[in-house]
């Protein structure tokens, strides 16, 4: 055989209808990997996508090894990814049986799902002495609750790391009762956290308020790369529908959304203290905000609007959280908020810089 004709080893994915097999697929692509796709059941639409989709008996099919070994010489196939557990333990069976030169992609899946258990709970354990930190003393989340919380946050697209968010879920225990305000929610990545912590603490209903739109979002103080290029790179109709998908599990029941600008969203907000829409229906408010989350646009006229509007609305005993503080695109935040700081600073319990944002509580 002449060098021409040798075939270039590949990956099988099988099932590659699995959600899972479809989401290597995509990888594979942008990797140049060769991959042969493979499953149980026809799908047109995968086939239209891959090119070539092969149909194996499942693996419990007396039919399966001849065919599963056909595909695998044909192909040139080293690799295997079976995402699902019964594919998965009927080809590690069968590959150490035959001493086949083939490999299995990672461990079962439910190996996996296992040890992605075991990696957030030994998150959690890292965090732990983080949070009763911010909280003061000891936080009574659960371990469980505070798993909950960064497993639902790290599936929604956004920029809050997780030292912002092991801070959020420190303060909600010293929050007093009242409306839970957050400006700038992009896809609802911090959002879900105050919905979920919101609820759990019994503090109160939540808004989110974001115009959702280019010219909103672009900020006149900072670089091109982000005055611009991250504006343009979204297309502006998908942002509120994205955020419904994702806060709505949390949020229904007790939070809406205002798309608005910040300063139009606080007089809706002080006018009527109720909101409604499409997706969460009816949503009443008590007019003092327990917790304010401000996160819209990072200019510095633009943030000193954002907290001459809501600011005052919040309570004595209310808890601040301005974002990006600490902020290499831009010093907006910091400006004004080293002047809250400073002027209040006889309102202030404590404050403390987290996860690039300010988390500052005032006193009765």
């Amino acid at each position: 055989m002449n060098a021409s004709a040798v075939i270039e080893p590949a990956t099988l994915v099988f099932p590659a209808a699995h959600p899972d097999g479809r989401e290597y697929l995509e990888v594979s692509r942008e990797r140049d990997e060769r991959v042969v796709a493979a499953s149980s059941v026809w799908d047109a639409d995968l086939a239209a996508a891959v090119g070539t989709l092969t149909v194996l008996p499942y693996v419990d099919d007396p039919e399966f090894p001849a065919r599963f070994m056909a595909l695998v010489q044909q192909h040139n196939i080293t690799r295997v990814y079976a995402p699902v557990a019964a594919a998965y333990s009927w080809l590690e069976r069968f590959i150490a049986e035959k001493g086949l030169s083939l490999r299995l992609i990672g461990s079962s899946p439910i190996k996996r799902e296992i040890e992605r258990f075991d990696r957030l709970m030994a998150k959690v354990a890292s965090w732990r002495g983080f949070i009763d930190q911010c909280a003061g003393g000891r936080c009574d989340l659960s371990d469980i609750e505070i798993a909950a919380v960064f497993r639902m946050s790290v599936n929604i697209y956004g920029e809050s790391n997780e030292q912002k968010i092991a801070a959020m879920m420190a303060i909600f225990g010293s929050a007093p009762k009242g409306d839970v305000v957050e400006v700038g929610s992009l896809v609802g990545k911090s959002a879900s956290v105050l919905a979920l912590l919101s609820r759990r603490y019994r503090i109160g209903n939540v808004l989110a308020i974001d115009p959702w739109q280019a010219a909103a979002a672009t900020q006149h103080d900072s670089p091109e790369t982000v005055r611009v290029g991250l504006v343009n790179e979204w297309r502006w109709d998908v942002p509120p529908q994205d955020f419904a998908v994702n806060t709505y599990p949390i949020g229904y029941g007790s939070f809406n959304c205002l798309q608005q600008e910040s300063v139009r969203g606080c007089e809706i907000y002080k006018r009527d203290k109720a909101v409604e829409s499409p997706t969460f229906g009816r949503t009443e408010y008590q007019g003092r905000i327990a917790v304010m989350h401000i996160d819209g646009n990072h200019d510095y006229a633009q943030v000193k609007l954002d907290c001459e509007a809501w600011l005052p609305l919040l309570d004595k005993n209310g808890w601040l959280i301005l974002d990006d503080y600490l902020w290499v695109h831009g010093d907006g935040p910091r400006r004004v908020g080293d002047a809250l700081l400073q002027e209040r600073a006889a309102d202030i319990e404590r404050s403390f810089e987290c996860g690039k944002a300010l988390f500052v509580k005032f006193r009765g």
